[in-house]
């Protein structure tokens, strides 16, 4: 089913402009850079119920749903440290009275590091949400998982380079499995107003995975210490990972 998306703003015309009332309440969010990675702008949705968007289906059958506003927001180094921070209101004001829904924070292994030549490299993504609706789940960060109060995140990633049959090899970190609920990467959040994320990687522990010789089969995990193993599925063993040392 195809649909059309129109946003009308206040008046009728798209206003996107915030303005937090001074009793806002506001997100603090701190990543703690590790060496050799790069932190992307944080991206932020906020959606408003006084703003809606028409959408339109394949009957041409209008509904409203709340209006949207997507943008990126940099963070700021802290001096010559690697902490980088930002901060966005909850309550984002305007004539639409925006409400913050999610942000997403992403970071990836920087174009200098020897890992990247040759090879796509894909970022690894928080996801917060604040209310429903928010960003997709393609950004492998597995469902949101309830959470109350503020958030200090520190896990462990492992550089994984991955070769696909047509002979494409792409470089992420790998930070186990999101389906595990320890592990997930997405959030919802209630009652938060500081998140400090610290990531810790591994950059000397990488990971091979290779596609079946012949498929359909297994792939083949290739771990840092030159022990190899098939997998069903397209992720090493975390916890075997953990305990190399």
């Amino acid at each position: 089913m195809s649909f059309i998306v129109l946003l009308y703003g206040c008046d009728n015309t798209p206003d996107r402009i915030l303005s937090p009332p001074q009793n806002a309440k506001w997100v603090d969010v701190v990543f703690t850079l590790p060496a050799d990675t790069v932190l992307l702008p944080m991206e932020v949705l906020y959606r408003s119920d006084k703003c809606k968007t028409v959408r339109y289906n394949s009957s041409n059958e209008p509904h409203n749903i709340p209006g949207y506003n997507d943008f990126e927001k940099p963070f700021g180094q802290q001096g010559s440290s690697n902490i980088w921070r930002t901060h966005i209101a909850i309550d984002g004001g305007g004539k639409c009275q925006w409400q913050l829904n999610s942000i997403k924070v992403s970071f990836k292994i920087a174009d200098g590091n020897p890992l990247v030549k040759g090879k796509e490299v894909f970022a690894t993504n928080y996801i917060f949400d604040f209310d429903d609706y928010g960003f997709s789940d393609g950004y492998g960060t597995g469902r949101a998982k309830e959470m109350n109060g503020n958030l200090d995140l520190e896990t462990v990633f492992f550089p994984m380079i991955t070769h696909h049959i047509d002979n494409e090899v792409d470089l992420t970190l790998f930070g186990g499995s999101t389906e595990y609920e320890h592990l997930k990467r997405r959030y919802r959040l209630h009652k938060t107003r500081n998140i400090n994320i610290e990531p810790i990687i591994r950059s000397n522990k990488v990971v091979v995975l290779n596609p079946p010789v012949i498929r359909p089969g297994n792939l083949t995990v290739t771990y840092p210490d030159g022990s190899s193993e098939q997998v069903p599925h397209i992720f090493p063993d975390y916890e075997k990972l953990l305990s190399m040392k």
